[in-house]
């Protein structure tokens, strides 16, 4: 229920979150950052913790991870135990595994599988559309970079669309015993970076998918800034910059209808 004069919203717990995100890369939710309010931000281990508003009222707090399936878990888990949202999304960049999905478009994974055998269901009601897909998703040890690589992992798994880190932010949000709830409800939204089709380079790879560490990311930045830039970066940053719009105006409609579920229920 709505505060009340004997309910003071001072007693309201402001580190707490109505939905969280956990990403690898800044670039990957750069325009949903741009739509918070009151934004306040902490390092943990490396990750970096932003807690905000959207539309004045909605809690939203965003994880950048950084690479890495045991990363994204752990933070996952201290995101839970620290801010416990009621939904937690993974959210970023894949690579297609069929031509059906074009740069840019958005996949929603109603199953997330991974190439040692384990799969998880995730309840999703999100419909499809033109530009958007609710389908299978496969997690890889690490980011597949050949065309050909991407092809045997959609012939093994069923799969549309892989990245290396979802299943382990789905895993952190399942409860561990039978007879206890999840810690949150869960869902992976992962936009389209690159064509089915493409072979990508290494520095491709670790701009989208796989970041480098931080020591190493500065040691390339003052190295490209003394050379011309490579043409074939710079339309692939384009494109990133253009799957995370379209991603970002997905992502930022389906929390605001979860937040009026949200809010249906706390104040009938």
């Amino acid at each position: 229920m709505p505060p009340t004069n004997s309910q003071p919203e001072a007693s309201t717990d402001k580190r707490s979150a109505d939905i969280a995100i956990v990403c690898s890369v800044r670039t990957e939710v750069a325009p949903l950052l741009h739509k918070l309010d009151r934004v306040r931000k902490y390092v943990d281990q490396g990750a970096v913790f932003r807690g905000g508003f959207l539309d004045e009222t909605l809690r939203i707090a965003v994880v950048e991870a950084g690479a890495g399936f045991a990363k994204h878990r752990e933070v996952t888990q201290t995101l839970l135990a620290e801010h416990h949202p009621v939904w937690v999304l993974s959210v970023g960049f894949s690579s297609p595994l069929t031509e059906e999905l074009k740069p840019g478009d958005v996949c929603v994974a109603n199953e997330i599988w991974d190439t040692h055998g384990n799969s998880l269901t995730v309840k999703c009601s999100i419909p499809e559309s033109k530009r958007v897909l609710v389908r299978k998703h496969v997690v890889a040890d690490s980011h597949p970079r050949l065309r050909s690589e991407r092809t045997a992992l959609a012939e093994s798994s069923g799969a549309i669309a892989v990245d290396t880190t979802s299943l382990a932010v789905a895993q952190a949000c399942q409860s561990h015993e039978e007879d206890k709830p999840a810690a949150a409800r869960f869902l992976s939204i992962r936009g389209m970076a690159g064509a089915f089709d493409q072979d990508l380079t290494q520095q491709a790879i670790e701009a989208a998918f796989e970041p480098v560490r931080q020591k190493k990311a500065n040691l390339i930045g003052r190295l490209k800034s003394k050379v011309k830039p490579d043409p074939e970066q710079v339309a692939w940053q384009m494109a990133l910059d253009e799957a995370a719009v379209n991603l970002n105006r997905f992502v930022l409609g389906i929390i605001r209808q979860l937040g009026e579920k949200l809010g249906r229920s706390r104040w009938p």
